[in-house]
C-alpha cells in the first residue's frame, strides 16, 4: 500500500536534497514532547540512520509516562548539538520559542541549515526551508511522507514511532481533521510492522493514579460560562499530589468532551515559577488560532492551541477568558 499523501511534493523533494547532502543531522523537536514530537523524531531518526547518516534527536526534557515503549528512546541525547553537525531538522514545532532558547541558541551558532517538518497551522515558516502540511492530521504524517520520498524502506520501528505519532494525535483517529488519508497512513504503518495493539495500550493508559488525583483537584475548581469551561492547577496542587506539569497533559481534552463544552483551557503555573502555561481546545465551528497567536508564544491548530500568560495565576486567568470572550464576540473564532 502506498498512501496518497506520499505523492511526490516539490518542498519535500528539497528537504531531501537537504538530507541527502548531509552527514550528520541533529533532529530536535518541541519542549514537554508529546507522543507526536517524540514518535516523528525518533521514527526520522531511524530512517536517516538507515540511509547511512549519523542522526540523533537532542531533548532536555523528560519522556511522558507511557511513552516508554517507543523504540530509541535510549539513544537520545541531553545535551547539544556538536560543531560536527551539518544539518538541524526541527520536527512538530511550530516556532523557534517551542523548542526553547538554550537549544535553539545553540542551533543558530551552528550556522548549518535548519529544516523544518511540522504539520501546524500556526508554523511561522522559520528556517532554511519549511514543509508543513496542516492538512495531515499529525506530524508522523508529514514524517512518513518524506521517508517515502526518500525512497527508505520503512521497517518495524519507524512504523511504531510514526503509528505512535498518528494515534495521539489524532485522539485515536476521533479528530475532525482525521481524514482517509490518515488512515491509510495508519494501515500503511501497520503493514510494515508497527503494531496497533502496542500503541493503544500506550494510549489508554497514558495517565498514572496520581495525575488523575491531580485531574480531580482541578476539576472541583473548574467554572463555566457560555460553553467555556477553564480551571487552573497552582504549585500548591502539584505539591499535593506529587505531581508535575507533564501529569496535566490531556485534561483539556478531557474537560472537552463534557456534552455541554464547547472550548476548554487549563491554566498551569510551572512548579519553578514563570509564565502561565495555556492548554486551549475546542469542538468544531471554533478556530482557536487567533487567541493564541494574541500571546507571544501561541500557537497550534485550530482546535488544539498553547499560549504562555503573565503570573500572577488569579490575574492571568480572567484578563485571558476576558480575551477569549472578546474574540468570541467579535466573530474572530468562528470557523463554520
Amino acid at each position: 500500500m502506498v498512501a496518497p499523501s506520499s505523492l511526490s511534493h516539490p518542498v519535500l523533494e528539497q528537504v531531501g536534497q537537504y538530507i541527502r547532502q548531509a552527514r550528520r543531522v541533529a533532529i530536535v523537536t518541541h519542549e514537554r514532547p508529546d507522543a507526536d514530537a517524540l514518535g516523528s523524531s525518533l521514527g526520522l531518526a531511524h530512517a536517516l540512520r538507515r540511509m547511512g547518516k549519523e542522526a540523533a534527536v537532542f531533548l532536555f526534557d523528560p519522556i511522558p509516562f507511557g511513552l516508554d515503549f517507543l523504540p530509541g528512546l535510549d539513544t537520545i541525547v541531553a545535551d547539544l548539538p556538536g560543531p560536527e553537525t551539518d544539518l538541524v531538522i526541527a520536527v512538530d514545532a511550530g516556532e523557534p520559542a517551542q523548542i526553547g532558547p538554550r537549544l535553539y541558541d545553540a542551533i543558530c551558532r551552528l550556522g548549518v541549515p535548519l529544516v523544518v517538518v511540522d504539520h501546524h497551522e500556526s508554523n511561522t515558516g522559520y528556517g532554511s526551508i519549511s514543509a508543513v502540511f496542516p492538512q495531515t492530521a499529525s506530524t508522523s504524517e508529514v514524517v512518513l511522507m518524506l521517508v517515502q520520498t526518500l525512497g527508505i524502506p520503512i521497517d518495524p520501528t519507524i512504523a511504531t514511532c510514526l503509528l505512535a505519532g498518528v494515534v495521539f494525535d489524532t485522539r485515536a483517529f476521533a479528530t475532525p481533521d482525521t481524514g482517509p488519508e490518515t488512515l491509510q497512513a495508519a494501515a500503511l504503518l501497520m503493514e510494515r510492522g508497527g503494531s496497533l495493539y502496542e500503541v493503544m495500550t500506550a494510549y489508554r493508559g497514558q495517565h498514572p493514579l496520581k495525575a488523575l488525583r491531580l485531574w480531580g483537584e482541578a476539576l472541583t475548581r473548574m467554572e463555566v460560562r457560555d460553553g467555556v469551561a477553564w480551571t487552573s492547577i497552582s504549585q500548591e496542587m502539584y505539591r499535593a499530589t506529587g505531581t508535575t506539569m507533564e501529569d496535566t497533559e490531556g485534561l483539556a481534552n478531557f474537560i472537552l468532551d463534557a456534552a455541554d463544552v464547547q472550548i476548554s483551557l487549563v491554566f498551569r503555573e510551572r512548579p519553578e515559577g514563570g509564565m502561565i502555561r495555556v492548554s486551549a481546545r475546542s469542538k468544531p465551528g471554533f478556530n482557536l488560532v487567533p487567541l493564541a497567536r494574541s500571546f507571544p508564544t501561541g500557537g497550534g491548530h485550530k482546535m488544539a492551541v498553547g499560549f504562555e500568560v503573565d503570573p500572577p495565576l488569579e490575574e492571568a486567568v480572567p484578563k485571558t477568558i476576558a480575551r477569549l470572550e472578546d474574540l468570541r464576540r467579535s466573530g474572530r473564532l468562528d470557523d463554520r
